[in-house]
């Protein structure tokens, strides 16, 4: 099954249950080929192990064959949806855009976000429906886990952030993101205008607007995406800052934003300490580097704390030092209005 749509985003369909459909699951997919039929065999995996699930892939411009090898698997279950890029239509976060394109097709009270890139257990529906039975809560997930095999930087980002326990969060990565559709759309969905961030975003409204998000290992995932080079792990870091403002508010500090301005006040500090220093150039030039890792230290403390897991403490400082950068060069790409045209 095949669908277009030229012009997303402005028409919703109402969220009830309709064919014996409970759950949708809408996954985006951009040149994701090299992971979807592992992908798919997964969903399709989980959606046969629990009654009333249906798989909602929403195309958003590929050009390595995704979309052909989507529609090619209809008769299995796949439904397939391409979203159309109108020039005509302002700038847009095309994945939010996919996610609400997928929302507005489902059929399902509830529904499940998962990236083209990500597996899950068969039992993994049943588990998100348990979830937010037991707890009342409006949406579910849980940090996505690394491969088992995996690089150094996918191995040490996720130590520092998989805090593997059931616990209220005001936020949840929208590769593993399980919420009712009442809730989705009654706070209107992504919101496409952030360049990214998107995700970051709508948990901040639903916790301001009353509703619970319950993270839980039970509904879990493992993302196969992550950054493998320094290089591609820093682009990456550059585009997922885009959207920081989209958080920042006077009622809630946002912290990656409130640590990153820290960073550059440090880096400030550093260079008028080598500039004017009274000491030596030795004795400033040690100063400087302190300087310069106080806040990515402070913050992987903070997340060693928070996770029980210092193991991958010093790899840990040179990633966040990185991120941190990062940051401020989204910053400079937000600041000269170039933010719709950062690809990661």
């Amino acid at each position: 099954m095949t669908a277009e749509d030229g012009n997303p985003g402005l028409q919703a369909e109402p969220g009830n249950a309709t064919n014996g459909v409970r759950i949708t699951v809408v996954v985006p997919v951009l040149n994701a080929m090299r992971f979807l039929p592992e992908t798919v065999a997964s969903l399709l995996g989980a959606a046969g192990a629990t009654k009333g699930v249906e798989l909602v892939f929403v195309d958003n411009g590929s050009t390595d064959n995704s979309d052909k090898y989507l529609a090619s698997r209809a008769e299995d279950g796949v439904v397939f949806a391409r979203l159309q890029r109108d020039p005509a239509m302002p700038a847009r976060n095309l994945s939010a855009a996919a996610r609400n394109f997928g929302a507005r097709r489902a059929r399902g009270e509830f529904l499940s976000f998962i990236d083209a890139d990500c597996l899950i257990a068969k039992n993994y529906f049943s588990e998100a429906l348990a979830v937010l039975s037991a707890t009342g809560a409006d949406a579910t997930g849980c940090e996505t886990e690394a491969p088992r095999e995996p690089h150094w930087i996918e191995a040490t980002w996720h130590a520092l952030h998989y805090v593997g326990r059931d616990r209220d969060v005001h936020y949840l990565n929208s590769a593993n993101f399980f919420i009712s559709r009442r809730t989705f759309d009654d706070i209107g969905g992504f919101r496409e205008d952030l360049p990214s961030g998107a995700d970051a975003e709508i948990g901040q409204r639903l916790v301001s607007r009353g509703y619970r998000i319950y993270e839980s290992p039970r509904v879990g995932a493992i993302h196969l995406g992550n950054p493998k080079t320094v290089r591609e792990f820093y682009r990456r870091n550059v585009w997922h800052a885009l959207g920081m403002f989209g958080t920042v508010n006077r009622r809630r500090v946002d912290k990656p934003t409130a640590m990153m301005l820290l960073h550059l006040l440090a880096t400030m500090a550093g260079l008028a300490v080598l500039a004017v220093g009274d000491f030596s150039w030795s004795v400033r030039l040690l100063t400087a580097a302190l300087l310069q890792l106080a806040v990515p230290v402070a913050t992987v403390a903070y997340r060693a704390w928070q996770t029980g897991d210092a193991s991958h403490f010093l790899p840990g400082v040179a990633l966040y030092w990185l991120y941190f950068w990062a940051r401020l060069h989204a910053l400079a790409v937000v600041a000269v209005g170039k933010a719709h045209k950062f690809g990661k």
